[in-house]
């Protein structure tokens, strides 16, 4: 039975519900999770999320955006922080002044906390909890303390050096493999969120030390607009894009991990793996464009378990909130090896689950557009991109 630790706390959780993207899904999801029992078992070990200093979060952010981010409510609420109240003689530029709105507002844009990532209360310290707790789990890996570790709240895998974006504020993925590198010298990313992990393959596109793979959906005008598979830099080492296209189903997600991502793995042999579980995949979520069930997300974990790597399991996409509390609850009782019942058991959040009251989400009606014929246009980019990776050593 792998050694497994789970980071979590009430209060952590509470912060993470108020994102705006995911309103009250962290308190859910965990909620969901506690009332199996399964942060019960003997088999589990919680741990307390910490916050990163801001010396952690600049190993990758720009300490101008990392600053920013401890004012930003100060800007989004039109209050003058102390840079604000500086005088300016010069009447010339006096329209350049920070104080005014206009200015105020472009500033929180260049720092991508506008729309999609707008400003809440306790940003600064969801920022600081999220990288905090994915650093944890990444120092408990490199300690050997636990086999695996999750952390369902982390997983942001679109934030960017100097800014936020795709309802991600900081990149706790990059963070948290840049810690895995202190000890094991190759890591392995995999996202399965139905959007491109960007973020993540932009910091580590030109080492040959990390693989980035993500099976993602891929379409003109779907965000972020990237992971066609198809780039030409001779530049960059190690990234691999499974670029899907819409209706992904249980069986063709199972057949290109058995296809595409097995031989990956054989021929990079890393020492340590990252999960990005995302679940937006899953049948029903509004923001996704695939017919996934847990069935199809458990699969594939169990078969990355039975890689017997140091791994750590990563939250991600997800905007019905109630499927995703299912499909994490259900995935956690899989790495604990336990089974639990398809009865949605009595909690806090019970009602949400009507009308059956029932753990598992059939696939909807949607058909899966990826024909073979697609299936094998994927395999020749695959095989094109994994051209510059190391051999096994």
């Amino acid at each position: 039975m792998p050694r497994t630790a789970y980071i979590h706390s009430n209060d952590y959780a509470e912060l993470a519900s108020r994102l705006p993207s995911n309103i009250e899904r962290s308190k859910k999801v965990h909620a969901l999770i506690e009332a199996y029992g399964l942060l019960r078992l003997r088999d589990l070990t919680i741990v307390s999320p910490r916050k990163a200093t801001v010396k952690e979060l600049c190993r990758f952010h720009s300490r101008d955006y990392i600053e920013f981010l401890n004012k930003a409510e100060e800007y989004d609420s039109g209050e003058d922080s102390d840079e604000d109240n500086v005088s300016n003689d010069d009447s010339e530029h006096s329209h350049d002044t920070p104080t005014s709105t206009h200015n105020k507002e472009d500033k929180l844009e260049v720092y991508g906390l506008r729309f999609d990532c707008s400003v809440f209360e306790g940003l600064a310290d969801y920022a600081a909890y999220v990288a905090g707790s994915t650093l944890q789990a990444a120092t408990l890996l490199c300690d050997d303390a636990f086999d695996i570790v999750i952390h369902w709240d982390g997983g942001r895998h679109h934030a960017r050096k100097d800014a936020a974006a795709g309802f991600c504020i900081v990149n706790d993925i990059v963070l948290g493999i840049m810690e895995l590198q202190r000890t094991f010298d190759r890591v392995l990313y995999l996202d399965l969120d139905v959007h491109h992990g960007d973020g993540v393959e932009n910091a580590f596109q030109f080492t040959e030390k990390v693989l980035t793979v993500s099976i993602h959906h891929y379409a003109e005008g779907f965000y972020p607009g990237t992971g066609s598979g198809s780039s030409s830099s001779t530049r960059i080492k190690s990234v691999v894009n499974i670029p899907m296209k819409a209706g992904l189903s249980d069986g063709t997600l199972c057949k290109v991990f058995d296809e595409m991502i097995a031989p990956l793995v054989e021929q990079f042999n890393p020492d340590a793996v990252v999960l990005q579980y995302g679940v937006d995949g899953m049948a029903g979520d509004p923001l996704g464009k695939w017919n996934l069930t847990m069935t199809g997300y458990s699969d594939c974990l169990k078969k990355v378990v039975a890689w017997k790597k140091p791994l750590l399991v990563l939250g991600g996409g997800g905007y019905n909130t109630v499927s995703t509390a299912r499909c994490y609850a259900y995935l956690t009782s899989q790495i604990l090896n336990r089974t639990i019942s398809d009865e949605i058991p009595e909690h806090a959040y019970f009602e949400d689950y009507q009308p059956d009251f029932l753990l598992f989400v059939d696939p909807g009606c949607q058909a899966d557009s990826n024909t073979e014929e697609h299936l094998d246009h994927v395999r020749s980019l695959v095989e094109t991109q994994s051209k510059s990776l190391i051999s096994q050593r």
